[in-house]
C-alpha cells in the first residue's frame, strides 16, 4: 500500500508490484548493447518493491542492474506512471524509448504517457546504486547502501482532463483557519473542454464551479475560504480532515491536520502549548527487507515506539514512506524529516561542487512536495553532521534554508551538528540539533555538562541563544543478550548506563527542548573487509538500537521506557 487511505476513487489505479525480470550489469555494458530495446535473458526475477541485497548472491552488490516488467493495456488510454522510490540513478524506458532519468532514492517521480496504444508494452528500468564523492549520500556512509526499486510502481489511467495538483495551505488563528486551495487541471484532449469542479470535506460541499481547459493546456484554480471551530491536530490527540477535489472524470484526496508551530523559551510550541520532545532516531530498514519496508512492520515499529513513550521520531537519514507518515499523523506523533546528506566524512571540496549542491536542492524540494500535507511533519532538516565550521558549508546551507522557507514557511528548519563548539551555522536555523557521543566515542557521559555550558555561551555570542536546542544523537552500542554483573563496552548494561545518564543531564538543562536517542533498532552497517571505516561495528551492524534488528528489546529500552513515561506524566 502507498497510503493508509485511497488517494483516488474515480481514477483507475493499479500497482505493478510483483515479480520483475532482473539482471546485473557490473561491467556497465547494458546501454551500449541496447538492453532497453532487447532485454537479455534474465537470470532471475525479483519482487518489486524490494532491495536486491536481501537476495542470495547479491548481498554486497553495489552497481548497475536492470529490471523489466511486461504490461498490457486493453484500450488506447492516457497513462500516468509513478515510481514511488528507486535507489540512486534511474533511467526508465517504455517499448525501447527513453522516458527520462531521475536521481535520488526516496522520493517519487513520474511520466505522463498520452494515448498509449492498446496492447503489450515492455517497461525497463536501469538502476545504479553506486556511491561516489558527488552522490547523496556520498561514498562513505554509516548505513548499508541498498539497491533496487524500494517502493511501489503505480500505473494510473487518466481522463482527457485530469487533476494534476491539489494543494491545501492555511493560516491558523486560534480555532479559525484561513484556507487557500490550489488546483491545477491538465488537458490531454484535442479540443477545449469544460468540467464541473467540486471541493468537499466528508459530506460537506465547500465549492462548486465550472472549469474550462484548453486543448493540451493547463488551468490553475485558486480560492480561499475560512473555517471556524476547527478541530486541532495535537501531539497525542490528532484530528484529521480528508478533502476531495473532483470533476466528473477524476478525483484526488488529500488529508491534513490543522496546527500552528512556533518556538518560545527554548521549546517547540504546538497550538501555543510547549512540547518537550521524547524521541528516537529511526532508520526505515530491516535485515530481511532493507529499505523496502512493508506496512505490517511499520505498524509494529509504531507500536513499539508508542510503548516506549515517544511523542516524536527523527527520520534518519532520508525521506521516509508516506504510509509511515500517515500512521504518525493518525497517532499524533511529531516527525523530523531530512534528506540523506550524512556528512561526518563528507569532504569540504564536495560541498562546493555544483552537481552536489543541485542534487541537494532538488532532494529538498522533492521531499517538501512529498510530505507537505502531513501534520506530523514539524521539522525540515537540510543535512546531518557536515563540516559546519567552514564558509563553504555556510554558503550551501544558506541556499538550502532559503529554498525550504520559500517552499514552506509553516514549519521549522533545522539540522544536526557534530561540531557544536565551532559551528558557524547556528544563526541560520529555527532549531539546532546536536549530535554527540560522550561515553562512547569520547570521554565519559558526564562530559555533556561542560560541553553544553560552552555551547550555550557560543550560541549567545552568535545571536542564536534563544533557539531551542535538541539533542538529536547520543548513546552507545549494546549487543543484544550481552549482559553481566557490571557495565562494560558493548554490553546491554553499559548502553543503558550511557543513555539514562545522558537523559538525566539533558532534562536538567532548561535550554534543551527534547531528545532523540540514537537509535530505535540495530541496523545493517556498510562494512567491507577491505574498508577502513566502521571497523567497530560488531556483527556488521550498528548496534546502538534500543531494540535489536528483529525488534527484541534490550535493557536500554526498558530504562528509556521508564524515563520517557515518567516525563510524559510530568508534562501533562
Amino acid at each position: 500500500m502507498i497510503r493508509t487511505f485511497p488517494e483516488h476513487h474515480i481514477r483507475k489505479t493499479m500497482l505493478l508490484d510483483g515479480p520483475w525480470d532482473f539482471v546485473k550489469d557490473p561491467e556497465n555494458t547494458g546501454q551500449q548493447k541496447k538492453w532497453f530495446e532487447r532485454f537479455p535473458h534474465a537470470g532471475k526475477s525479483l519482487y518489486v518493491p524490494s532491495c536486491w541485497n536481501n537476495e542470495l548472491h547479491l548481498y554486497d552488490y553495489e552497481g548497475i542492474a536492470w529490471y523489466r516488467k511486461k504490461l498490457r493495456t486493453e484500450d488506447t488510454q492516457h497513462v500516468r506512471l509513478i515510481f514511488h522510490a528507486v535507489l540512486g540513478h534511474a533511467d526508465v524506458y517504455l517499448d525501447g524509448q527513453h522516458l527520462g532519468y531521475h536521481y535520488g532514492g526516496y522520493t517519487p517521480f513520474e511520466f505522463i504517457l498520452p494515448s498509449l496504444p492498446a496492447g503489450e508494452h515492455e517497461l525497463i528500468v536501469r538502476t545504479d546504486s553506486t556511491l561516489d564523492r558527488l552522490t547523496i549520500p556520498t561514498e562513505v556512509v554509516d548505513w548499508f547502501h541498498y539497491g533496487g526499486i524500494i517502493r511501489s510502481v503505480e500505473l494510473q489511467t487518466l481522463p482527457d482532463i485530469y487533476i494534476d495538483k491539489f494543494a491545501i495551505n492555511y493560516l491558523l488563528d486560534g480555532a479559525a483557519a484561513d484556507i487557500k486551495i490550489q488546483v491545477r487541471f491538465c488537458s490531454l484532449s484535442q479540443t477545449d473542454e469544460s468540467a464541473l469542479f467540486t471541493l468537499s470535506e466528508g459530506n460537506q460541499l465547500i465549492r462548486s464551479e465550472q472549469v474550462r481547459v484548453g486543448a493540451g493546456q493547463t488551468e490553475e484554480l485558486e480560492f480561499e475560504f475560512q473555517w471556524i471551530d476547527v478541530r486541532l491536530w495535537n501531539p497525542g490527540r490528532p484530528e484529521l480532515y480528508l478533502f476531495r477535489a473532483g470533476i466528473e472524470q477524476d478525483d484526488k484526496y488529500e488529508r491534513i491536520g490543522f496546527r500552528k508551530i512556533e518556538t518560545k523559551d527554548h521549546r517547540i510550541l504546538i497550538n501555543g502549548a510547549p512540547v518537550y520532545l521524547r524521541g528516537i532516531n529511526r532508520h526505515e530498514e530491516h535485515p530481511e527487507w532493507g529499505f523496502a519496508f512493508p506496512p505490517k512492520l511499520m505498524q509494529k515499529d509504531l507500536d513499539i515506539i508508542l510503548e516506549l513513550g515517544c511523542n516524536t521520531v527523527r527520520g534518519s537519514h532520508y525521506p521516509q514512506s508516506p504510509y509511515w507518515l500517515d500512521m504518525l499523523d493518525e497517532n499524533g506523533i511529531i516527525f523530523w524529516s531530512e534528506i540523506p546528506i550524512w556528512g561526518a566524512m563528507l569532504p569540504n571540496e564536495t560541498v562546493c561542487e555544483p552537481l552536489f549542491q543541485n542534487r541537494a536542492l532538488t532532494m529538498m524540494e522533492e521531499m517538501v512536495h512529498m510530505h507537505i500535507h502531513h501534520p506530523s511533519v514539524v521539522f525540515w532538516s537540510v543535512h546531518n553532521e557536515i563540516d559546519s565550521r567552514t564558509q563553504d558549508a555556510y554558503e550551501l546551507t544558506k541556499r538550502m534554508v532559503e529554498l525550504v522557507r520559500k517552499l514552506d514557511s509553516s514549519r521549522l528548519v533545522t539540522y544536526a551538528t557534530m561540531h557544536p563548539l565551532e559551528d558557524v551555522l547556528l544563526p541560520l536555523f529555527d532549531v539546532i540539533g546536536i549530535n554527540k557521543y560522550y561515553g562512547w566515542y569520547e570521554g565519559q557521559v558526564e562530559g555533556f555538562k561542560d560541553m553544553l555550558q560552552q555551547f550555550h555561551k557560543r550560541a549567545e555570542q552568535l545571536g542564536a541563544g534563544d533557539k531551542p536546542i535538541l539533542m538529536t544523537e547520543f548513546g552507545g552500542a549494546g549487543i543484544f543478550g550481552d549482559v553481566g554483573w557490571e557495565p562494560r563496552l558493548f554490553s546491554e548494561d553499559y548502553q543503558a548506563h550511557i543513555v539514562t545518564e545522558a537523559l538525566g543531564i539533558f532534562r536538567e538543562d532548561p535550554r534543551i527542548g527534547g531528545t532523540y536517542i540514537w537509535q530505535f533498532a540495530d541496523i545493517r552497517g556498510d562494512l567491507k573487509s577491505s574498508g577502513r571505516h566502521f571497523r567497530d561495528r560488531a556483527r556488521s551492524f550498528n548496534n546502538k538500537g534500543l531494540v535489536n534488528e528483529y525488534r527484541k528489546p534490550k535493557q536500554s529500552f526498558r530504562e528509556v521506557r521508564r524515563i520517557y513515561r515518567a516525563w510524559s506524566e510530568q508534562d501533562q
